[in-house]
């Protein structure tokens, strides 16, 4: 009896996993949160369903201190398959940084974002494009590039017409205003970066 109970508890466990892990998508997926000494970037692998790879962007934690507990989290959350894993004593504001990016990360992943604003940024025509997306009842609800070096009288005119067509479509992918492609595609994977869709 012991022995049937004990199997089935471990097909219960292995079939929540799998849910859990199936409803993650493939991909690199980044996340951004508070740490100690300013914001830090995390960018959690998803293949299979599973977290294959963390690892940490940029930080501006104290090196000595930040550097050997961030190496402990990135293996723990590849071994525990979650975010939820142990603060490593003495790199409190570190460890809370880094598992409140990762979670967003994962939250990007499994298209479950909560209501708020998230910052993405992606290489444009003359560097970086960032932006804020706005999310709320599960949906993108708002876009806004909030920073760019494009040149104006081709990029703004574009940028008009993506953030309005990214709201419309749901999605990141959409088509390419003609004549400038790399703004386009920058406005484009900066919104991927914050919303992971």
């Amino acid at each position: 009896m012991m022995f049937i109970a004990l199997m089935l508890t471990t097909a219960v466990f292995w079939s929540m996993t799998s849910a859990t892990n199936a409803s993650m998508r493939d991909g690199v997926f980044t996340g951004r949160a508070q740490g100690f000494n300013g914001e830090m970037v995390i960018a959690v692998t998803i293949a299979d369903g599973s977290i294959t790879a963390v690892e940490v962007v940029s930080h501006n934690d104290t090196p000595f201190i930040a550097d050997p507990a961030l190496e402990t989290l990135t293996n723990a959350v590849v071994q525990s398959q979650s975010a939820e894993v142990d603060t490593v004593s003495g790199a409190t504001y570190t460890s809370q940084g880094f598992k409140a990016a990762a979670q967003q990360a994962l939250d990007k992943a499994s298209g479950n974002l909560p209501d708020g604003e998230y910052i993405g940024s992606a290489d444009g025509f003359n560097g970086p494009i960032t932006v804020s997306v706005t999310m709320g009842g599960g949906a993108i609800t708002a876009v806004e590039v909030t920073d760019h070096n494009d040149t104006p009288f081709i990029a703004d005119g574009a940028i008009e017409t993506l953030t309005k067509a990214i709201v419309a479509n749901q999605s990141s992918e959409v088509d390419v205003v003609s004549g400038a492609t790399y703004t386009s595609r920058g406005v484009m994977n900066a919104v991927k970066d914050a919303v992971g869709m």
